[in-house]
């Protein structure tokens, strides 16, 4: 009687081990399902001016150290990017980050989300964009994943 609870208790323990180890392939796929989740939410949530980028803006420092190049080619909403699997230092570790094309516009985003001295009552209705797609994206990203996870594990 023993014997049998001894290897039905290894079982259990090796089925265990089996789902909660993931390779970074594998964990990859299923944090990619969620990034996907919440790239969608917070870019119902990012606001969008009425700016046409489409040649270029010259937008703060336009000089030879940034190559005379227009800094300000698309809206915030439109350089919401990740890559399942990889986070912002661009490593490949199963974690994904979903964040903005570049620093530039990261350092835009930061402002338009924590707000500046002297905003406009549009640009306080604009505040914590981040934040309110990371709750309104919380059950979206929890399915995803949990579907991706199912589906990887052969569940």
């Amino acid at each position: 009687m023993m014997a049998d609870l001894d290897e039905d208790l290894l079982k259990w323990y090796e089925q265990v081990e089996k789902t909660a180890k993931l390779t970074p392939t594998q964990k990859a796929q299923i944090t990619g399902a969620g990034a996907k989740a919440f790239a969608n939410s917070l870019k119902q949530t990012t606001p969008m001016s009425s700016e046409n980028y489409s040649g270029g803006r010259s937008v703060g420092h336009n000089n030879q150290l940034h190559g005379k190049k227009p800094r300000k080619t698309k809206h915030l909403r439109d350089s919401i990017t990740y890559k399942p699997g990889f986070t912002s230092d661009k490593l490949f570790s199963g974690n994904t980050s979903v964040g903005f094309e570049d620093k530039y516009q990261a350092m835009v985003a930061r402002f338009v989300n924590n707000g500046t001295a002297g905003m406009s009552q549009k640009e306080v209705k604009n505040m914590h964009f981040i934040e309110k797609a990371q709750n309104r994206a919380k059950n979206e990203m929890l399915k995803a994943e949990t579907e991706k996870y199912k589906e990887v594990m052969g569940l």
